[in-house]
Order: structure tokens, then sequence, then C-alpha cells
């Protein structure tokens, strides 16, 4: 019988198997360089009894630590991922000096909802703030409270 449509995986309970077990168990990759006792490239991806943690000059995993750091949870000089920590974040969930993203929180900071020295976004809370809502010393924006009082821009 001739088949033009490829074997799906659900058709053969050995390749079914095969393909659960592929996404369920970790991956790791280190490079054997290494720079100041780090590996210069870390990627690992966590599963069933695997720490997912990569640390590495470039780390990239579950959970990130690293110069450059990419992962759900990351911690470096720069730093990306769903929550990040670092020099320069960006992220849902950013901190650092530099914040970048959808909540960010640091002395320069660019997101939906920023908070730091400089601030800019729709909520900015800080010194400098820029904002639709803007709340700081120095606030511009549609709505701005600051030592001025509460202005609505018209």
């Amino acid at each position: 019988m001739l088949r033009l449509v490829p074997k799906s995986n659900l058709d053969d309970p050995d390749r079914l198997k095969a393909s659960i077990n592929r996404h369920l168990s970790g991956f790791e990759y280190r490079t054997q360089a290494s720079l100041f006792g780090l590996p210069l490239v870390h990627i690992c991806r966590g599963g069933v009894g695997s720490p997912g943690m990569a640390r590495g000059i470039i780390a990239i995993g579950d959970v990130a630590v690293g110069v450059f750091a990419l992962g759900s949870l990351a911690f470096g000089f720069i730093a990306v991922g769903a929550a990040a920590f670092g020099v320069i974040s960006i992220a849902a969930l950013a901190f650092g000096l530099a914040a970048i993203g959808a909540s960010g929180v640091g002395i320069v900071s660019l997101a939906a909802v920023a908070v730091g020295y400089w601030a800019w976004g729709a909520i900015a809370i800080g010194v400098h703030a820029h904002g639709a809502i803007a709340i700081g010393l120095s606030a511009v924006g549609a709505l701005s409270i600051s030592p001025k009082g509460v202005i609505l821009a018209k």
C-alpha cells in the first residue's frame, strides 16, 4: 500500500515513547574551554532528574548564571529572561541598573510599569518619571503627581 502521509509517532508506540522521553529528559552542553573557571558556553535544559541550571560566561538554561545569561530565571551582567537580575536586564520582570521589560526596577527603567531614578513607562515612578501616569519629583505625563501637585494634562 502506498502511504503519502509520513508515519506519525502515534502510530508507533516505540517512537511515541522515544519522543516523550526526549521532551522529559534534560539536555546539557558545556564547552571544554573555560575562563575564570567557568565554561565559555553552558546550555542546560532541565527535565526529569536534571537541575536545569547553567553556569558559564554565556549561560542558557531554565536558571542561568553568567556574564550573558538567558533563561526563565537569569542572573548576569546582561540578563535576559522571564525574570532577570543584572546590570542590564531585559525581561518580563527586570531588576538591574538598566531594566527593560513589562515591569522594571532599576536606576534607568523602561517598562510598562517602571520604577527607578529615571523611569519611562505607562506607569512611571521615579525621581524623573515620564509616562501616562507619572509619579516623582520631576513627573511628566497625562497624569502627573509631583511636589507641584496633581496635574491632569488636557
